[in-house]
């Protein structure tokens, strides 16, 4: 046991550790194929993301493998599997169906893991039981039901931090992309950076700004976002949960004042920060997953309107009831403007809140 501990190099929860190890060493076949995560992680009363984290973990380490399955929107059935997010495709066709359909990570796509051959081989027809079993769903009953709340969509995959962290050259050919119907992005930026490079000098400007960065990564992580990139001094963000992007949004702003506070008027750094919610796909650009579409473009240009220690929102974002229950716990009014944005037709109502 200790030996297959080790190679998971987990230290924040042994407990949950050692279950999992206990439960690779006692299992039979059928419960090392396809590995009921998230189930797990309801019986064992523990995170799904941690739980989750344990597993991309081992598949770094030889553990486990895992499968991109790409599913049919219409039957449900099986029309492709990949061992990589690298051998996916932007369309797939269904042979049953006779369609061609577009992969959507939060809607067609499902990630299985199971025990890797080095550990234990585990018979064929265990694999063979499972595609034989849809087919005779489909054929039965038209549909085969895949998707529950505990299958494990892609975008759990590519939206965990340690996965992005330990496969890096996880990408997609450049050729080809995936759609994400539900991303919440954010955007900020720094007031004035440029001015305060001229007055502090590069070097001591450029360690201010840096550790702005860690601040904001961090409170992304935190709240289940994923750190996508900077642009200069700005940062870019995703969440698949609007509630999270707001939330995150909110505590950046709160832990980048407190942070500087005290610091002389010349090294304070102010952010501005924007948000918006909707479908973008996920393509590669400069050897890395990024999101690209309207509604990041949109997030862009909302941010773009924002004063120091605000946070600015679409009404998509504001519409919602947690929203309201969030942003009530921060301030008490939000003020709402009209606006126009350059490129898009027709105004936007959009609500600011400045954080103190």
């Amino acid at each position: 046991m200790n030996d297959l501990m080790q190679r998971f190099h987990f230290e924040r929860n042994q407990g949950v550790l050692e279950k999992l190890v206990k439960y690779i060493e006692t299992s039979d076949d059928a419960g090392l194929f396809h590995i009921n995560v998230y189930g797990l992680a309801e019986q064992w009363n523990v995170d799904k993301k941690v739980l989750l984290e344990l597993f991309i973990r081992g598949l770094h380490e030889g553990i486990f493998t895992m499968e991109w399955v790409y599913h049919c929107p219409h039957c449900g059935g099986i029309a492709h599997e990949t061992l990589t997010l690298h051998q996916a495709k932007t369309t797939d066709y269904c042979p049953l169906c006779k369609v061609d359909f577009t992969n959507t990570l939060d809607n067609n796509i499902e990630v299985f893991f199971s025990i890797h051959p080095e550990i234990k081989n585990i018979s064929k027809e265990l694999k063979e039981n499972y595609i034989k079993s849809a087919m005779e769903e489909i054929t039965d009953h038209k549909m085969f039901q895949w998707s529950t709340p505990l299958s494990i969509k892609g975008v759990d995959i590519i939206q965990h931090p340690v996965y992005r962290e330990l496969f890096p050259d996880e990408v997609l050919l450049p050729d080809q992309s995936l759609e994400l119907m539900k991303a919440t992005i954010l955007f900020t930026d720094i007031k004035g950076s440029t001015q305060m490079y001229t007055d502090l000098g590069d070097s001591k400007a450029f360690l201010l700004v840096r550790e702005h960065f860690r601040i904001l990564f961090e409170v992304i992580k935190k709240f289940n976002g994923v750190p996508i990139k900077t642009i200069g001094d700005a940062v870019m963000g995703v969440f698949t949960n609007q509630t999270d992007g707001l939330t995150a949004a909110l505590e950046a702003q709160k832990a980048l004042i407190e942070y500087y506070k005290d610091r002389p008027e010349p090294e304070k750094i102010e952010v501005k920060i924007g948000l918006h919610s909707g479908p973008t796909i996920v393509v590669t650009l400069n050897g890395r997953l990024d999101y690209f579409g309207s509604t990041v473009n949109m997030a862009a240009r909302i941010q773009a309107i924002a004063n120091p220690n605000e946070v600015v929102m679409s009404e998509n974002i504001f519409e919602h009831e947690e929203s309201k229950k969030i942003l009530a716990q921060y301030a008490k009014t939000v003020e709402r403007t009209k606006r126009i944005f350059k490129g898009l037709k027709g105004e936007y109502n959009i609500y600011s809140i400045l954080v103190k």
